[in-house]
């Protein structure tokens, strides 16, 4: 393994790892839990192919709503899914199309199950692979390198969140 992949690689599998440790013992009521008033959340939704969906817009109004743990980890989920069907895949679906989970469990499984495309690209890649252009649910095409770099980001950032809101939860709790 190249030297820039073997790094995005261990970013990669490192914030992962933090994030399920920081889930572990998550529960649906943690899950759903909305710390204000307005939170964007995973909702019952009959229109949606698991029954469940969530708030999502491309462009948020402002300021941007506070989103659950529900949200933010169904979020990482859906953006593991499209990206990589769209860049490495078919690129048939689109986030409507996508299972919303509707327990913390499912949740974590589905988060889970979203990264072993990624994970398994990181064991062959060579830093050449990341200047591919690959096509994009966005539009114009994106490098391999972007495409995995947003994804880290986007875990390492709402996984950071997610440990925020925990922590916010069992405070509240304790008080």
């Amino acid at each position: 393994m190249a030297e820039t992949v073997a790094y995005l690689a261990e970013l990669w599998s490192v914030s992962g790892e933090r994030l399920l440790e920081r889930c572990h013992g998550l529960t649906d009521e943690e899950f759903f839990w909305e710390p204000v008033s307005d939170c964007w959340n995973v909702r019952p939704d009959d229109g949606a192919p698991s029954g469940w969906g969530y708030e999502y817009e491309f462009d948020p109004p402002f300021p941007a709503p506070v989103t659950t743990i529900a949200w933010r980890l169904v979020h990482i989920a859906a953006d593991n899914w499209i990206y990589w069907d769209h860049a490495f895949g078919p690129g048939l679906r689109n986030f409507p199309d996508l299972p919303v989970p509707s327990t913390a469990a499912a949740a974590l499984r589905h988060w889970q199950e979203s990264r072993e495309a990624i994970t398994t690209w990181f064991g062959t890649a060579v830093d050449e692979d990341l200047d591919q252009l690959r096509p994009s649910h966005l539009g114009d095409p994106r490098r391999a390198g972007e495409v995995v770099s947003i994804l880290i980001d986007e875990q390492i950032h709402h996984g950071a969140e997610i440990a925020l809101l925990r922590d916010l939860y069992i405070r509240r709790a304790d008080s």
